[in-house]
């Protein structure tokens, strides 16, 4: 998985593509410490190019969603495919999730 990022004050825009897997998933948690580190509390992930996710990825955003609230601040998923929202229904996950259509809307969400 590739990924990309910006910081936009408290808030750190990632943006993933490729396949989220296990060594996805331990890069985007090195990758979102590294953005806390520096004052990032809340997280705008893109993942409208991810095509395959496996269980180390969910659980790297379940990991995400729990640092960001403990931070104070709030995680936005942004149009998942269909793949990886199937995954998130199939492993009843789909409620734990905010998703956006866009990171426009994803970013005006959290002010």
């Amino acid at each position: 998985m590739k990924l990309s990022w910006e910081i936009h004050g408290a808030i750190a825009l990632l943006v993933a593509s490729g396949d989220f897997v296990t060594d996805g998933a331990d890069s985007l948690r090195r990758t979102v410490s590294e953005r806390f580190e520096q004052g990032a509390r809340s997280v705008v992930l893109d993942l409208s190019n991810i095509t395959i996710i496996d269980s180390a990825a969910l659980e790297s955003l379940l990991w995400l969603a729990e640092e960001t609230a403990r931070l104070g601040g709030a995680l936005r998923l942004v149009s998942p495919q269909h793949s990886v929202r199937e995954a998130l229904r199939l492993t009843r996950l789909t409620e734990r999730f905010e998703c956006a259509e866009s990171v426009e809307l994803a970013a005006r969400s959290m002010r």
